[in-house]
């Protein structure tokens, strides 16, 4: 199996959202589940899938991305990290840790971020081993991306805030312990302002633009998590959430739906409290629709190749059905 380019992966979390679309316009056309299908997934194939890809790159992790694919994945299959590997993941934090206490995505990059600092710690939580890097230091990183406005910005050279530096913030100052950095007043009502009245839930523009299960799952984690989240913001969320097709109710549409949204759907129900709504046999069933069996892994869109962190939103994905058990006795979201 050939080794995915370092290249390729590094910032496909953040790959424009315009082309996903496009592509599952294209390739996706109606949301249709075949009734009968098997929902299977070979879970010692995913684990080998993982092995072969990831531990034999001579300088793995290489990317905290690959590090978090790597741990997460692994450890929801139910698997020990190996000593010797865990202890260069160990190695490899404290290498990308840089001088303002926040994380790079590499060796070669030497500028941290909110997104890579927590992808570095949600990794070293789920081995038990967020001791490990110098956690004073950030901690005061955290601290500095803090914004007059209740937000956190994503770096010191990008110092503007968004929701969704915002809860890189707080889920990493959870996994931290040290959320007493955080107005929890203020930064809650800096969050609201995303929120969408009209169809509930919550997008990534003020005020304009539209209500997505990712936005909405980021903002009512970071509410909780602060005990700001209230009980008609809840249910406006619930409402949202339920609107769309990811709680199983899928119908021939030309909706583009994708697997990001479908797993940020789930985790904001689990959040809200209401996976009751979830046809979860239907929902597995549209998971496998990005599943490629040979390789036991998950691509970006139906028909795509495998790839690492397709296939680690994938098991995340079957964690929140309860087909994987959620990884770690740390807060990890």
């Amino acid at each position: 199996m050939k080794a995915v380019k370092l290249d390729m992966i590094k910032y496909c979390r953040n790959f424009p959202v315009i082309v996903i679309m496009l592509l599952s316009f294209v390739l996706m056309g109606a949301a249709t589940i075949e009734k009968g299908d098997a929902v299977k997934f070979d879970f010692k194939k995913m684990s080998k899938y993982f092995h072969a890809v990831l531990d034999e790159r001579h300088h793995f992790p290489e990317s905290v991305v690959l590090m978090n694919d790597y741990v997460y994945s692994l450890t929801a299959l139910g698997e020990a990290i190996d000593p010797q590997r865990k202890e260069r993941i160990i190695s490899f934090a404290k290498e990308v840790q840089q001088p303002d206490g926040g994380f790079a995505v590499d060796m070669q990059t030497k500028s941290s971020s909110s997104l890579y600092t927590e992808y570095t710690l949600e990794s070293l939580a789920l081995i038990n081993s967020v001791s490990s890097i110098d956690v004073g230091r950030a901690k005061s990183y955290f601290s500095s991306l803090k914004q007059s406005d209740g937000g956190f910005s994503f770096s010191s050279k990008k110092m503007e805030s968004t929701l969704i530096t915002t809860y890189h913030t707080v889920h990493s100052l959870v996994l931290l312990n040290a959320l007493d950095i955080v107005d929890k007043a203020k930064t809650a009502e800096y969050i609201k302002t995303f929120e969408k009245k009209g169809t509930g839930g919550f997008g990534f523009k003020k005020e304009t633009g539209f209500s997505t299960s990712k936005g909405t799952y980021m903002a009512v984690y970071a509410l909780k998590t602060l005990g700001m989240l209230d009980e008609d913001t809840k249910k406006r969320s619930v409402q949202f959430l339920t609107s769309t097709q990811y709680t199983g109710n899928f119908k021939k549409t030309k909706e583009l739906l994708t697997l990001e949204e479908q797993v940020y759907t789930l985790a904001a129900l689990r959040v809200l409290e209401s996976t009751n709504v979830v046809n979860k046999e239907t929902v597995a069933k549209f998971l496998k629709t990005f599943y490629v069996p040979e390789e036991g892994a998950f691509g970006a869109l139906p028909g795509f190749k495998s790839a690492p962190d397709p296939t680690t939103l994938g098991i995340r994905g079957l964690v929140e059905l309860g087909m994987l058990k959620r990884p770690g006795a740390t807060p990890v979201n």
